[in-house]
């Protein structure tokens, strides 16, 4: 007797399994950009919208990654010295989505001058990494 493939579940298993590689992917992909290093979500202002991004705090540099992508290779690099933050002011239209309340902060790096919108929490963790001195600068300064 000749069994019959039902088409429908195939292709319903094929698209089940390409969902699951997908997100698997981003996973990896998140680990991979991660090293052990602080990650943190910042929204980039671009004309009126949002560029969703993640950072990762590494000891001289921050590291601006897309949300979305195969690469494990930043976009962008503030270096620890070069990275000037402005006070954080209230977000109160154009919210950028997976950010919890976030807070509108004018940043300068060289001399180019952008918005950011970032968690409370993320903001002080950046400020706090920005206005300290890198592992072993002056480690034998008494």
């Amino acid at each position: 007797m000749i069994a019959t493939i039902d088409w429908a579940a195939v292709g319903l298993a094929c698209l089940l399994l390409l969902v699951v590689l997908g997100l698997a992917s981003l996973v990896v992909r998140r680990r991979l950009i991660a090293r052990g290093e602080p990650l943190a979500m910042v929204a980039v202002q671009r004309g009126e919208g949002w560029k969703l991004s993640m950072t990762r705090f590494s000891t001289d540099s921050v590291q601006l990654y897309a949300v979305i992508g195969v690469g494990v290779r930043p976009r962008s690099v503030w270096p620890r010295g070069d990275l000037d933050l402005g006070a954080p002011t209230p977000l109160k239209r154009n919210k950028p989505i997976a950010i919890i309340d976030p807070v509108q902060v004018e940043c300068a790096v060289g001399g180019e001058r952008f918005l950011i919108a970032i968690a409370p929490g993320d903001y002080t963790a950046l400020r706090s990494w920005s206005e300290s001195a890198p592992p072993g600068l002056n480690a034998n300064v008494a």
